[in-house]
């Protein structure tokens, strides 16, 4: 998230995890440390269509199924490039700080499904990619829609396409927004929802992932 260094928290402690300007950060503090007794936050009050804050950078959510990590490593990395902020859970330390946890796999489970929604609801873009192995994936979809514009066609959320997936694969509701197949077509999606924006954003801090195969 825009201005946030994830590294600056302390993953072992639920309390104050976020600062107060994140959507849902009151809701967590609330909560606790993960442990037995750790319950979902209540989000319900916070499923209107959310809007990034004056001044603040748009963020991207990427969706992707585990397999396909170094691909969506190089589009938070290009993201940032680009002036965007991102959301990716390989890189959230807190979902690192849950497999360490003492809970029931349900409640893990849940843990983790709960700060994917804290990514999702402060989240202004989503792309979800798409390679051989996305299929199947129960995350994806969800996603997707979840962080979609409410109307029928959106160009908040896109899709990446790896060269070897044929676009006559996809899912009918992919189509519904931009279907990007190079780092050319992301460039360009990313620059047309963030015109004027200071690049790089200065969210990646990591070595530059390679490009795909």
């Amino acid at each position: 998230m825009e201005n946030f260094n994830w590294k600056d928290r302390v993953a072992a402690s639920w309390l104050n995890r976020y600062p107060q300007w994140v959507r849902g950060a009151v809701e967590w503090e609330s909560q606790g440390s993960f442990g037995p007794d750790w319950r979902p936050p209540d989000l319900s009050k916070l499923r209107a269509k959310r809007r990034p804050r004056t001044g603040a950078r748009p963020i991207l959510f990427v969706s992707h199924r585990q397999a396909n990590t170094k691909e969506a490593l190089r589009i938070a990395w290009i993201a940032d490039r680009e002036g965007f902020g991102f959301w990716l859970d390989v890189l959230d330390p807190n979902i690192a700080a849950l497999h360490a946890a003492t809970m029931t796999p349900r409640q893990k489970g849940l843990a983790i499904a709960s700060v994917i929604e804290m990514g999702l609801l402060n989240s202004t873009h989503v792309i979800a990619v798409m390679t051989k192995k996305t299929a199947g994936s129960q995350w994806v979809p969800y996603e997707y829609g979840r962080a979609k514009n409410s109307t029928v066609a959106s160009v908040q959320a896109a899709c990446w396409v790896h060269k070897a997936l044929a676009v006559s694969v996809l899912p009918e509701y992919l189509h519904l927004g931009p279907v990007l197949l190079s780092k050319i077509d992301l460039e360009i999606w990313l620059r047309s929802q963030s015109p004027g924006l200071a690049r790089p954003a200065g969210m990646w801090t990591g070595p530059v992932p390679q490009p795909p195969p």
